[in-house]
């Protein structure tokens, strides 16, 4: 009986009107292991998906089923410029999830999510974030011993603030980043603390033979807390470690502490948010002294359609000379990468960037934007730098720092709320420092269908 009934919601849930249910559920949450459906457990009648999203276990014990399938159209004229003979391509990439929450009791959680990744008609190489086989995509145990406290062992994904722009999900590529290691959480209604460490899962194209990358580990702490009624700031200190890596012509161990702070919040029609984080350290016997942040602002009118007219500055410092004994390019960490476009050709490393943009929400479940972003590099003589800390081929004596100026279109439908439908288009031109490096203008464009359950 029971399959029958979860059978029917499969079938029947994504059509089920707001007034057919009890109560309109919450919005699905970019990390999905935060979704919370306990209150299920009052709810008089169980309608549409709800069958899935709790399932009673005894007394104090639930289960939650979920899942997502996903497909990305692209269509690109010129990958990275077009430097080194990149060719045009249009391509599909499949995205598989399926998870499972069991919560045996207050105190003590497993949550399990599997993912299959495929990339359909790419003509270049995969990249490492397009092809997967059948793998644990999250797997951790929450331990619970005290209100306030949580333990989280395992395999898990990583996102701090809204923004996410040092450390993401990675919600753009086809897989989502995922870190082996611990983490220990604080939380009250004036503080949120996490203290982690972890190591990077290094993806392979096969069937469960993800692992962690022991040549990597990031850890750190960071702190969130409200400051008065509509702003919030974090505190933190994130450090990455890294074996045999390369920046120029110079290969060795990256040993990156940093310390940052973000404030973000609304007064009025005015919404605000500062970020910025120093790094320190040690590569290959230079020591590292780089820095990154933004500033933006944003103007909400009173008007149809709510638009918002917003101006950004990006900054991510460069090296100006390799011969100093000092590194100076700016590491994003685990960014994310539609931060600037879907189109990965931006990077955060060696970045000057202006961005001013104008969204509009037509209807509820409809939002369309427009931008333009004028990217420079910071530093003449170090590298341009695309997603996310790769250098673009090329270059030679030139200093020029005109990067690009791109032009980008998105719009956002929410057809249901298990169905979302993204499209974004972007033309970037290409500037001195690039159209030295033998690249050219680049037209993207892109179409995602997301079902999620």
């Amino acid at each position: 009986m029971r399959a029958a009934v979860l059978a029917a919601a499969l079938l029947t849930g994504p059509l089920a009107t707001g007034a057919a249910q009890a109560a309109e559920p919450p919005a699905f949450k970019l990390v999905r292991s935060d979704e919370d459906y306990a209150y299920l457990k009052s709810a008089p009648n169980l309608t549409g998906l709800d069958p899935l999203r709790y399932i009673p276990l005894g007394e104090n014990g639930h289960l939650t089923l979920g899942g997502e399938a996903r497909v990305r159209l692209d269509t690109i004229d010129a990958p990275r410029f077009g430097v080194g003979g990149a060719q045009a391509d249009t391509f599909a990439l499949f995205r598989g999830l399926v998870s499972a929450d069991l919560h045996l009791n207050s105190a003590v959680r497993v949550y399990g999510e599997l993912g299959l990744h495929r990339d359909i008609g790419k003509g270049e190489a995969p990249a490492i974030t397009d092809r997967d086989g059948l793998d644990a995509q999250v797997l951790f145990v929450d331990l619970t011993p005290a209100q306030h406290w949580r333990l989280r062992l395992g395999r898990q994904e990583l996102s701090f603030n809204p923004t996410q722009r040092f450390v993401s999900v990675r919600e753009g590529p086809n897989i989502r980043q995922s870190f082996d290691g611990a983490r220990l959480t604080y939380s009250d209604k004036s503080l949120k603390v996490d203290a982690f460490y972890t190591h990077p899962i290094a993806l392979e194209p096969g069937g469960f033979n993800d692992s962690h990358n022991a040549s990597q580990a990031f850890w750190g702490v960071y702190a969130t807390a409200p400051v008065g009624k509509a702003a919030s700031l974090d505190v933190y200190s994130l450090n990455l470690d890294r074996d045999r890596v390369r920046f120029g012509a110079v290969t060795g161990d990256e040993r990156r502490r940093g310390v940052g702070a973000r404030l973000a919040g609304k007064t009025g029609a005015v919404d605000y948010e500062v970020e910025g984080m120093v790094q320190r350290g040690h590569f290959a016997g230079q020591d590292i002294r780089a820095w990154g942040g933004s500033a933006g602002v944003g103007y909400s009118f009173t008007a149809p359609w709510k638009p918002r007219l917003s101006v950004r500055r990006d900054i991510g410092s460069g090296d100006n000379d390799p011969a100093d004994g000092q590194l100076k390019t700016f590491n994003p960490l685990f960014p994310k990468g539609a931060y600037f476009s879907e189109a990965g050709l931006v990077g955060w490393s060696n970045l000057s960037a202006w961005r001013i943009a104008l969204g509009a929400t037509p209807t509820k479940s409809v939002s369309v934007g427009v931008s333009h972003t004028d990217r420079r590099r910071q530093a003449g003589r170090d590298a341009i730098y695309l997603q996310p800390l790769a250098a673009l081929a090329g270059g030679g004596a030139s200093t020029a720092k005109a990067v690009s100026e791109d032009w980008q279109a998105d719009l956002g439908w929410q057809v249901s709320r298990n169905v979302k439908v993204s499209l974004e288009a972007v033309h970037a031109e290409a500037g001195a420092a690039v159209k030295a490096a033998g690249g050219r203008d680049v037209d993207f464009a892109m179409a995602i269908v997301q079902f999620r359950f």
